[in-house]
């Protein structure tokens, strides 16, 4: 997720009719049916859902001072592999410049600006899925592992890694917060002593989880490989199920096993690994206890609006968890 600070500029562009004049003037690159664009949702990105010729796409942008274009760049290179593999993915659009990624300047500043395809089906939540689902879940997943399994190594440049995000986080966790920097020196020396081949590591979604994903009958899309990073293949199955794992013992869950069933139906998967879910459940949470700090951090004399004040104070709630966490 952004910061709220970025976040309000451009969320303070949308009408009551979720309308943007700012999406408007980025689009003009690609070009849109008059009235169509509409404010989808804000994280890590900005969403718009628009039509063109009457067909439907999305366009995302985020702001240059929190996204490197070299990022972007480097997914949109992965994306381009994906176009010639056996599933479905959202593919970017190239613009009436033959561009798939635009920079563009605005009077509330510069932007990075994509735009997708939007996949047929639609999302499912976590209790809309049965056993037989949890089993398509984790065979899509596999499959995809199994083509990055084959995808040439240069393809991963321009990723981060595991180590660029433990990094960033020691760099950024405030002294003061000895519990989460205990907890993090903890899944460093954790981290550094799992094996790292072909089998067991390479790049990963590390956001597989079902706002991600487009159901059609039994085929799944899959969206947004923005956050995709070189890690252990197991952490995506974590990082999907986190909802779901919080312990060992849920390993043993119904669900939980007929994911991995399905996962390797399509690839392999080191059992032993498996077992260290838990832990890397945990380096998810310091990460997002770090991130989440920066996001909801907003300076002395900045008004936020009230639906983003009331935003903080969910993020900040979060925060408190993840903090006692770590104490416990």
């Amino acid at each position: 997720m952004m910061k709220l600070t970025t976040m309000q500029k451009v969320v303070e562009t949308v009408n009551d009719e979720w309308k943007s004049t700012l999406a408007e003037e980025i689009l003009e690159m690609w070009g849109h049916d008059p009235g169509s664009v509409y404010y989808f949702r804000a994280s890590s990105n900005f969403l718009f859902v628009f039509k063109k010729a009457g067909k439907r796409y999305f366009l995302r942008f985020s702001d240059a001072e929190e996204k490197a274009y070299s990022h972007i760049e480097s997914e949109m290179k992965i994306l381009d592999y994906l176009r010639k593999q056996s599933i479905r993915v959202a593919l970017p659009v190239k613009s009436l410049n033959g561009n798939f990624i635009e920079r563009v300047e605005t009077n509330s500043g510069m932007y990075y600006a994509v735009v997708f395809d939007a996949l047929p089906g639609k999302p499912l939540e976590i209790e809309d899925l049965e056993e037989a689902d949890f089993l398509n879940w984790g065979n899509h997943l596999g499959k995809l592992h199994r083509i990055f399994k084959q995808m040439p190594s240069e393809y991963r440049d321009g990723r981060q890694s595991w180590q660029n995000q433990l990094s960033t986080a020691h760099k950024k966790l405030p002294t003061q917060e000895k519990a989460a920097l205990m907890e993090l020196s903890t899944i460093n020396q954790w981290a550094k002593g799992l094996p790292v081949t072909n089998d067991h590591f390479g790049l990963i979604h590390y956001d597989f989880e079902l706002d991600n994903l487009s159901w059609m009958d039994e085929e799944l899309g899959m969206l947004d490989f923005d956050d995709s990073m070189n890690h252990w293949f197991v952490a995506d199955i974590a990082f999907a199920l986190r909802d779901i794992l919080k312990t060992s013992d849920d390993l043993e869950n119904p669900f939980v096993k007929a994911f991995i069933t399905g996962y390797q139906s399509e690839t392999t998967l080191d059992r032993q690994l498996v077992h260290e879910i838990p832990m890397f459940i945990r380096m998810h949470n310091i990460i997002t206890f770090v991130k989440l700090l920066q996001i909801a951090e907003v300076p002395d004399g900045f008004t936020l609006t009230e639906g983003l004040l009331n935003l903080k104070a969910k993020l900040e709630n979060y925060i408190q968890m993840y903090r006692d966490s770590f104490k416990a």
